[in-house]
């Protein structure tokens, strides 16, 4: 073949190195974009401050060895939610049995910065304070039910492939979930002390 010519076939084929540099460039895109929804979505699903990290990079190796199989039926959001509700459950088992409790507000108020800080009062951190113990009390599916649907502002249907049930239990999940929160920060709220 003369050179500088290249044949047909060759045009038609990804080379090995192009379509690795592709994965990994979807792979840093994905990264790029999503690191911050990955880490909300595991921090409201109860991931103790201290595995934070750990079980964003355990999504995100999730998603690199998965990426190619990723096929755009849903959102990649939707994708990257349902990982990280896996990796969630895996790591709130984890610190169940290492007896590691996680109150998210105490810990973010520690790490604000002076002018954030100034920002909460002490009656919004009180009350964050209850949201988060309300939530981390409810049970799993409960708390996955409330996250998504409260939190995270998706609608039921949207729900269906992260939870992998059908419409009508994700809608039952809802309402108990909301009802149960609900009581719980009624409860909380009247005897704060009592439960100190």
């Amino acid at each position: 073949m003369i050179k500088g010519l290249v044949s047909p076939s060759a045009l038609d084929a990804p080379s090995e190195e192009a379509s690795g540099s592709r994965t990994r460039h979807d792979l840093s895109a994905v990264y790029a974009d999503h690191f911050k929804f990955v880490w909300r979505c595991l921090k409201s699903l109860g991931v103790p401050e201290q595995h934070l990290d750990d079980a964003v990079q355990e999504v995100f190796l999730v998603v690199g060895s998965k990426i190619d199989s990723f096929d755009g039926r849903h959102e990649i959001t939707t994708w990257l939610y349902a990982i990280a509700l896996r990796i969630a459950r895996r790591s709130r088992r984890q610190s169940a049995r290492q007896k590691a409790r996680f109150l998210a507000t105490e810990e973010a108020v520690e790490q604000t910065t002076g002018d954030e800080s100034h920002a909460l009062t002490l009656e919004k951190r009180q009350k964050l304070g209850l949201a988060q113990r309300a939530l981390d009390e409810l049970d799993e599916q409960k708390r996955e039910a409330f996250v998504l649907s409260a939190i995270e502002g998706l609608s039921a249907p949207e729900m269906v492939p992260i939870l992998g049930v059908p419409l009508n239990t994700v809608y039952s999940r809802i309402r108990a979930a909301k009802k149960a929160f609900a009581a719980r920060v009624r409860e909380l709220e009247r005897a704060p002390q009592a439960e100190d």
